[in-house]
């Protein structure tokens, strides 16, 4: 993902995003 979109969004989406990212390791 882009990491000025994620600043622009704030750190909410960013926390979303790497949920997101650890459920498809794991």
């Amino acid at each position: 993902w882009s990491g000025t979109e994620v600043k622009l969004n704030g750190e909410d989406l960013l926390i979303m995003k790497e949920s997101d990212i650890m459920g498809i390791i794991g």
